[in-house]
């Protein structure tokens, strides 16, 4: 019998009531009339060896106290908890956005919380967050844009859970990847550019030294053709810095320019710019982007793109995370499919 049940409901009262702290593994093990160890196994899972009775008696009891196994006491146990860290370049677009929150939503079928840390494309920033990741004991740190750091090197050297994602790991780095194929997908554009007798090319990239622009901008310019001259713009991936470069790039008429951007932000900037200078798209200039982010089915029907399966990398993510460490974390790459939308802007 539940020895809770034998209590009057004014001393289960008066218990609550006078509780001046939070509750503790020993409070649900007095309460439930069972030892410390029985409490432990319910609440890691190990009730194999606990009667039905006895599970009822603890559950019953860990309600009445509000009582919740400690994060940090387990983590500290198991060394890891179950809290993911997921550190994101910039988390006011859209793609990064909804590349988080497929995340979030794969690993709760794993029993696994998500923690979203926004490095802001800072170095300094996203190192410290990574040592407060390693304080959570985080079961895994995803790193959607890493910047290759002296201290993201060290953790990569000591410790096996680390992700990266969209961006490659840099040279002497080993480590999980999980994107699609940047190269083969700048390839892409720039063979459809030549295909359909396009001229007076464009690539306004993102940063030279982030693997994922250094890819797109090396496979456009493959898929082009080595002989082939094209005006070459670095920037950040915003609409603002797109919307600048824009306005340097359209400021001369006299050519009808197509334009590879890094991704839909700079596209939208540089469509905005094109706006105030009463410059059709297609007609006088052609605009293709990559990402195919969600808003462009409101916003931009308009715009040709690479679409990167954002809903995707959850799945491929929580995957990894909770598999067993490969030998080789090469072998753990995953690779997702590419697809190239063309619309009315190319």
């Amino acid at each position: 019998m539940w020895r809770l049940r034998n209590w009057p409901r004014a001393e289960i009262d008066r218990i609550e009531l006078c509780m001046s702290k939070p509750p503790t593994i020993r409070d649900v093990a007095r309460l439930s009339g069972v030892s410390t160890a029985t409490v432990s196994r319910y609440f890691t899972g190990k009730t194999d060896a606990i009667s039905p009775e006895t599970i009822e008696n603890v559950r019953n009891a860990a309600k009445v106290l509000g009582y919740t196994p400690s994060e940090i006491g387990r983590s500290l146990r198991l060394a890891r908890s179950r809290v993911v860290v997921m550190l994101v370049p910039d988390a006011t677009n859209p793609f990064t956005a909804d590349v988080a929150a497929s995340v979030e939503q794969a690993l709760k079928e794993y029993g696994l919380s998500m923690v979203l840390a926004n490095a802001s494309e800072n170095a300094e920033q996203q190192d410290r967050l990574l040592a407060d990741a390693q304080g959570l004991r985080a079961r895994a740190i995803v790193l959607q844009g890493a910047i290759d750091t002296p201290r993201l090197r060290d953790m990569a050297s000591r410790q096996d859970n680390l992700i990266f994602v969209n961006r490659r790991p840099a040279p002497g780095i080993v480590a999980p990847y999980v994107g699609i194929d940047n190269f083969a997908a700048g390839f892409a554009v720039g063979k459809y550019f030549v295909d359909r007798g396009y001229e007076n090319y464009v690539a306004i990239h993102g940063p030279r030294h982030y693997s994922g622009s250094t890819e797109r901008l090396d496979g456009f310019l493959a898929g082009l053709g080595e002989m082939r001259p094209v005006l070459q713009f670095e920037s950040p991936y915003t609409m603002e810095a797109g919307y600048r470069q824009g306005q340097l790039l359209l400021a001369d008429r006299s050519r009808r320019y197509a334009v590879f951007c890094g991704n839909d932000m700079i596209a939208y900037g540089v469509y905005r710019a094109a706006l105030e200078k009463d410059i059709r798209v297609p007609e006088d200039l052609v605009i293709f982007g990559f990402d195919d982010n969600r808003l462009n089915e409101w916003l931009a029907p308009w715009l040709s793109t690479v679409k990167v399966p954002a809903f995707e990398f959850g799945p491929a993510i929580a995957k990894l995370i909770n598999a067993p460490i490969a030998t080789n974390d090469q072998d753990r790459n995953v690779i997702l499919p590419f697809t190239m939308m063309t619309r009315t802007s190319a």
